[in-house]
């Protein structure tokens, strides 16, 4: 077998990326130009000299399953730097950002690993005595001279915020006249929108970074996005859906994404008061009248809801601070269908070493209309 197997196998696995452009020169036994993500089920650890190694059970394209295995660094580095075999429990899952072997198509590097905790490690990672990864000095680089955005993020102080004001075309307020609590994606379990759910509930968010990909995978719902850096335009094909189709470029530090393609849905979606900006439904004279709004020119009560269309485009700008443990992004939503204007806002996450927890969402839908 040949190294196209082993990606070909991986990416029946899972959506995986392939970064061409070499970052680290191909030397030795592996091929360090190209990266894949793969996930599996572990099947043995040998924290052994000179190297350690993770084995694991993959499902192949055809259906059979391959054990692989993954080298990792020597064991008794691993040892002093706090990791165990307890860690690597057998049957549990394990994600590795690996590359390739290049005679082998069973055999990778591991260069970043993520357990069935949801703590991920780089391969030159230190655990404490809890098990949890003991924070390093930040690297804000790549090696490709691009702004190192990997790692866990999420919005340092969560908090309700107040709902800003959008301002509506007559199609976009006629969009949400009827709208009512029962509609909002959040009570089925449903995301809402690649620009609010990045920092709703504050949960963990985990970014992984090639030399070609961005994928954005959101503690809220486990919506996942990829963001393409190869300069490939949304295929003709392409079925409109809730991320959208993302393509980004760096503008010096500060990485710009587009994303157009998404299905209709809500920008701001219905959380109570009224069923809309023309609906009669809940008590508007028990809460303070709020600033007139699209639509409500005598400013009635009650929290705004907007819907976005099939033309809605989304620009984003992603920039590190200074010492890249904190990451801004600045949005604006353009909709020439139901948004008279602009809609523009801007957020903070930072960086953290709490692990990713997939959402367990409980769709209590039914419990809350009874």
């Amino acid at each position: 077998m040949r190294n196209s197997t082993i990606l070909g196998m991986a990416a029946a696995v899972m959506a995986f990326p392939l970064a061409a452009v070499a970052h680290h020169g191909a030397s030795g036994q592996f091929d360090m130009s190209q990266t894949f993500e793969i996930t599996g089920t572990i099947t043995r650890i040998r924290l052994v000299n000179p190297h350690a190694y993770v084995y694991f059970d993959v499902t192949a394209d055809a259906g059979e399953v391959v054990n692989m295995r993954c080298e990792l660094s020597s064991g008794s580095l691993l040892r002093r730097s706090g990791w165990t075999e307890e860690m690597f429990e057998i049957g549990s899952e394990i994600t590795i950002n690996g590359s390739p072997d290049r005679d082998d198509d069973t055999t990778c590097h591991m260069n970043q690993i993520t357990f069935a905790s949801g703590i991920t490690a780089d391969r030159g990672a230190s655990f404490d005595e809890d098990g949890g990864v003991i924070a390093t000095e930040r690297q804000i680089e790549r090696e490709d001279g691009t702004p190192n955005l990997a790692g866990n993020w999420a919005l340092e102080n969560p908090q309700e915020r107040g709902r800003a004001t959008v301002t509506l075309t007559e199609a976009g307020q006629a969009a949400v006249a009827d709208a009512s609590p029962d509609q909002n994606p959040r009570f089925n379990c449903q995301a809402t929108n690649v620009a609010m759910d990045w920092v709703f509930n504050g949960m963990v968010n985990t970014i992984t970074q090639t030399d070609t990909e961005i994928t954005l995978t959101y503690g809220f719902m486990d919506m996942v996005r990829t963001i393409h850096l190869d300069g490939n335009v949304m295929p003709e094909d392409f079925v409109p859906n809730r991320t959208g189709y993302s393509v980004g470029e760096w503008d010096g530090d500060t990485l710009v994404v587009m994303t157009i393609g998404f299905d209709e849905g809500w920008i701001m979606a219905p959380i109570g008061g009224r069923t809309g900006l023309n609906g009669d439904g809940g008590d508007a004279a028990a809460r303070p009248e709020q600033p007139g709004r699209a639509g409500s020119a005598e400013g009635r009560g009650g929290p705004q809801s907007a819907m976005n269309s099939l033309e809605l485009t989304l620009t984003e700008r992603f920039t590190l601070n200074e010492d890249g443990t904190v990451l801004r992004r600045e949005y604006v939503f353009v909709d020439p269908i139901y948004l008279e204007a602009p809609f523009e806002g801007s957020d903070e996450v930072t960086l953290t070493t709490d692990p990713y927890a997939p959402y367990a969402c409980d769709d209590l839908t039914n419990e809350r209309k009874e």
